[in-house]
Order: C-alpha cells, then sequence, then structure tokens
C-alpha cells in the first residue's frame, strides 16, 4: 500500500498510509478505534477503493475479517468449504478443524454454536483456500488462551513457508509474539505515526 487515501461522506478516514509486507513475513497493524483499521483491510481485499494511492499485491489473498460472515441456513462444514467448493474442487474440513478444536461442531448451524467457535470456522475457511497473502481483521476475538495459542502457531507455520500474513489486532501481547514488525496507526485521518520492528517490542515478542 503506498499513499493511500480515503473518505467518507466528506470525512478523510485515512491520510495517506503506506505499508508493506514480504513473502515470510508476519506483519501486524495498530491503532485507536476509528483509525481506519478495517477500511485498510477491505481496500487490500478488494471491497473497498481507495480516493487516491496505490495497492499492489503479488499473489492470491485470503481474509479473515472482523465479522464472520457466516452462512446462518449452512452447516459449519458448508460454510468452511464456501472456497473450494465455489472453485468447483473438493473440501474435507476435518483436518483445519481439528487442528483448531471445532471438529465435534462441524454438522452444527452458526447459531447453534459459540461466537468463539464462529470466529474458528471463520479462520478455517480461510485457511482452506490457495493463498499467497493472509489477513486477519481481529482474529483472537472471542478466543479462549488455548486457541489463541493455536492460531499464533499456525501464522508461525505458514510464515516458515512463505505465507505473507498481516494481522490488525487490539490484543498487543498475542500480536507481538509473532510479528515481524507492527504499524502503529494515529489520528484523524490516520498515518502511520511509527514502525515497530521484532528488536523494539522486547520480551513480549518470541
Amino acid at each position: 500500500m503506498r499513499d493511500l487515501e480515503k473518505s467518507f461522506n466528506g470525512e478523510k478516514i485515512l491520510g495517506g498510509v503506506s505499508l508493506g509486507v514480504r513473502r515470510g513475513e508476519v506483519v501486524g497493524i495498530v491503532g485507536p478505534n476509528g483509525t481506519g483499521k478495517s477500511t485498510l483491510v477491505r481496500i487490500l481485499a478488494g471491497v473497498e477503493k481507495p480516493d487516491s494511492g496505490e495497492v499492489s499485491v503479488r499473489g492470491n489473498l485470503s481474509v479473515v475479517y472482523q465479522e464472520d460472515y457466516l452462512l446462518p441456513w449452512k452447516r459449519l462444514h458448508d460454510n468452511i468449504c464456501l472456497g473450494p467448493r465455489f472453485r468447483g474442487r473438493e473440501c474435507d474440513p476435518v483436518t483445519v478443524a481439528k487442528k483448531l478444536g471445532i471438529e465435534g461442531f462441524l454438522d452444527k448451524y452458526p447459531k447453534e454454536v459459540s461466537g468463539g467457535t464462529r470466529r474458528k470456522a471463520a479462520i478455517a475457511r480461510a485457511l482452506l483456500l490457495d493463498f499467497d497473502v493472509l489477513i486477519l481483521d481481529e482474529p483472537f476475538t472471542g478466543l479462549d488462551t488455548e486457541s489463541k495459542d493455536t492460531l499464533l502457531s499456525i501464522v508461525g507455520e505458514l510464515s516458515k513457508t512463505g505465507k505473507a500474513v498481516i494481522i490488525v489486532s487490539h490484543q498487543l501481547e498475542e500480536l507481538f509474539r509473532v510479528v515481524d514488525r507492527v504499524y502503529v496507526l494515529r489520528g484523524r485521518p490516520a498515518v502511520v505515526k511509527k514502525v515497530l520492528w521484532r528488536e523494539e517490542l522486547g520480551e513480549r515478542a518470541v
């Protein structure tokens, strides 16, 4: 992303934001509410267009939005398999469901499970896609400590295989454990106030 600007109803939300992630990197984006973090995610995903600036993505994107966007009339099994089936491929979600600890809920509808389970289903759906860049918008919301650890382990495994991961989160302790650097957004309109590298995150980064 280079010099991105975006306004809604005459109010500028993004005031020239530039950031990037390379293959095998995990990058965090943090900032107060209202600084346009989710807007950045939607622009990267192609859901929103910036007013100005450039977005360049080399490869395929997979996105977990802040909202789970599960289809209420489909069981978790079918929700998780939406992407592969849309592309005409067979889908077996059991392996990824086991990794996230939700294999026992695959026959349930979204309304029949907890918010944390729905969150894991949305993450599982994203992981089954063929992607080069994974974007996670507030992925730790609703997850218990064990589930957060599992997700962080998955992110670490992805980076080792050359995948790029972008995490937007308010939960800094979890974020700092896995990122290579963090972009800190401030202001209205938002700009990148600083970039914190792994070495600067201190003992909280492992």
